[in-house]
């Protein structure tokens, strides 16, 4: 150890003594070189360091508990080993056990909090840019940090870290202000795969202002929305929303429970409100606005041709009216009169007839909106765009299921705000 601290001294001492000798020395040059050097200092010390602390006989007992099968394991043998570290590739002298039910371990490493070969700092800077840019760049990115990870490394370390994991186990608990209302939002997206397209289901749960009285801005908390997503079945999704919901703090309190108000928005998949009848029975539901309003829109472009523009803005605009009031009959009616002018529409019109009529109690926007209720999904239109289609919707990517799941369970912790308390877990989970 102290001949690494000498040769690090006297080479601290000449690189101080050639840049002051030199003339005009100008600071890219000394950045350059002490930069340099200092990288090479950083890994040899951590490298003396870590070795000298790791093989110690006096910090390293004869004995200790055999992690499979809590016998007796005694010290075996001071090997080295490369740790992937933010100082560059360390080989760390550790001592092994090894047990007489055969199992070797290294209770230094247990208690370092490592992945595999890399520490801590180095697996979070992986997995950051993994979950930002697509692995080929992520790998680039790295490399420029000073850590080699291929980008195939890369991808396969995505899913074995996320293997296991739930977003909602990270995530903060939140109190609901009063006059305040909790909102679920789903919707789904879709990525390729190499069995074709697939949907990716998106979940957000957040809260808006206080609504104190008519005039009062309805306005969603920026700072609050948080998101699940995953390519899941509804009946799993719909757990994992739930799980969500609850960690985020919805129905956390017994006593607020009948006071607690949540609202569930989504289009007009079926999915959406078969889970908010499960999961949120009591919730007050709405249709998108600018879903239902597409719905126009559609049958308009079909009875009058989507090159007709006029006349297609002239019948969503009249139409849009009774939609708004909750005149649901008088929207219906109206969607038929055009399927008796031209009866070739007739499965578009018993299509939408049947979209309206389903969906009327949901469809409640003056009423709702002048209760200070948000009445579009925004937020969750927004989440499947900045969740999933930034990074899974690049050119050229085809997905599978598992490593869908995991890139987006890395995004979630990111978007969520829950990526230190993600790792301060780790941190715990090793001590």
């Amino acid at each position: 150890m102290s001949n690494i601290v000498a040769e690090i001294h006297q080479e601290v001492q000449e690189m101080f003594q050639e840049l002051t000798d030199t003339e005009n020395v100008s600071i890219a040059t000394v950045e350059k070189q002490v930069s340099a050097a200092a990288g090479s200092w950083g890994q040899r010390l951590s490298e003396a360091i870590l070795s000298e602390t790791a093989s110690s006989t006096d910090g390293s007992p004869v004995s200790v508990p055999c992690p499979s099968c809590q016998g007796h394991s005694h010290r075996h043998r001071c090997r080295g080993r490369n740790f992937t570290t933010a100082c560059g590739v360390l080989r760390v002298l550790r001592w092994e056990y090894k047990c007489k039910c055969g199992s070797i371990h290294v209770p230094w490493e247990m208690r370092q909090g490592l992945k595999g070969q890399y520490t801590q700092h180095v697996s979070a800077t992986m997995m950051r840019l993994a979950a930002q840019l697509n692995y080929r760049a992520a790998a680039v990115e790295l490399k420029h940090h000073g850590i080699e990870v291929s980008h195939t490394t890369l991808h396969q370390k995505v899913r074995e870290w996320s293997e296991g994991e739930a977003v909602s186990d990270y995530v903060d608990e939140q109190s609901l202000d009063a006059g305040a209302r909790w909102y679920v939002s789903c919707d789904g997206c879709h990525i390729n795969s190499s069995q074709g397209w697939k949907e990716v289901k998106v979940g957000c749960v957040s809260k808006d202002y206080p609504h104190t009285n008519a005039t009062s801005v309805i306005k969603m908390r920026p700072s609050s929305p948080r998101y699940v997503a995953s390519e899941s079945q509804a009946m799993d999704f719909g757990q994992q929303v739930a799980a969500l919901a609850a960690q985020t703090g919805i129905y956390q309190d017994e006593n607020t429970i009948d006071t607690e108000e949540v609202v569930v928005i989504g289009d007009g998949a079926a999915w959406i409100w078969n889970l908010a009848d499960e999961h949120f029975p009591s919730a007050t539901e709405i249709v998108d606005y600018m879903h239902a309003k597409g719905h126009l829109y559609d049958v308009a472009k079909h009875a009058f041709g989507e090159d007709d523009r006029e006349t297609v803005e002239t019948w969503v605009r009249a139409t849009e009216t009774p939609l708004y009031n909750a005149e649901t009959s008088q929207v219906v009616a109206r969607i038929r009169d055009l399927g008796k002018q031209n009866p070739t529409l007739s499965d578009v019109v018993e299509r939408e007839v049947g979209y309206f009529e389903k969906h009327a109690h949901r469809m409640r926007y003056r009423d709702l909106s002048e209760k200070g209720y948000q009445i579009g999904s925004g937020v969750i239109e927004s989440a499947c765009k900045h969740v999933v289609a930034e990074r899974c919707k690049q050119a050229g990517m085809r997905w599978s299921k598992p490593g869908i799941d995991a890139i987006l369970f890395w995004r979630c912790l990111l978007k969520n705000e829950a990526w230190d308390t993600y790792w301060d877990t780790q941190d715990t989970q090793t001590a």
